[in-house]
């Protein structure tokens, strides 16, 4: 458990040194959620709730959540530079268990938790991998919301804050005018630019972790302020990544 306790340690480490930008609201589909500042108060208990997640399946898989739903639509096509430049497609991402969220880079309220709940479950999938000695076909996909901003160098620069491994994380920077395409017809989340007058954030989402199959089919939406999904998550992405014992 050395590399979770680093982990751990990184994550304080990017929560203390952030500075507020002032509220953010939030809206999540199919639920309304509204965002809030108190994941600080405790942000490394994410990786120890689904780490505990985790440890159910290991030894009594059925605690852990009620497993995948069978289907809820597929993903849409789409093809983005991911942080080092590369193109990153659907089709490339085939036969693989995929988690994805939406944030932006300059967002310090609730992008940060949701960066550090797919941090969470990379370091869990790492630790199954170490017990089992082989790697998983698991991949995490961010995807940003504020394209004209977070270019690749950007994302880099954001990806490497949190030591994630870029071969197994994706943070992609698209076209703003695939957004409505990709993320509220095909994932089937929402977002909208709110009004700057308002004095909040420009930009409002929903705080989702959407699980899709190795076929391209949706199996679930987590709510990241949830720990009991968040352990759900990882119980269900384990169950559907190809060849997991």
């Amino acid at each position: 458990m050395a590399a979770t306790t680093r982990r751990m340690d990184r994550v304080r480490r990017q929560t203390h040194n952030s500075t507020p930008m002032g509220p953010v609201a939030t809206r999540a589909i199919p639920a309304r959620r509204w965002s809030t500042p108190l994941w600080t108060v405790s942000i490394a208990a994410a990786v120890s709730a689904l780490a505990v997640g985790w440890v159910v399946r290991v030894g009594g898989r059925a605690a852990a959540g009620a497993g995948a739903a069978p289907g809820l639509g597929h993903i849409p096509s789409f093809e983005m530079p991911d942080q080092r430049g590369r193109p990153v497609s659907d089709r490339a991402l085939r036969g693989q268990a995929i988690v994805v969220d939406f944030f932006f880079a300059s967002c310090t309220t609730s992008c940060p938790m949701l960066t550090t709940r797919m941090l969470a479950v990379e370091t869990v999938v790492e630790e199954h991998e170490r017990r089992i000695g082989r790697r998983l076909p698991v991949h995490l996909v961010s995807i940003t919301l504020d394209p004209e901003n977070d270019t690749p160098d950007v994302l880099n620069q954001y990806a490497a804050r949190y030591g994630v491994d870029a071969d197994r994380w994706s943070f992609l920077s698209g076209r703003s005018a695939d957004l409505d395409r990709v993320v509220v017809r095909g994932f089937g989340t929402t977002f909208r630019r709110a009004d700057p007058a308002a004095g909040i954030a420009t930009i409002m989402h929903g705080e989702w972790l959407v699980l899709v199959d190795g076929e391209g089919t949706i199996r679930g939406y987590y709510a990241a302020s949830d720990p009991e999904r968040m352990a759900a998550l990882v119980h269900d992405v384990l169950d559907l990544a190809p060849g997991v014992p």
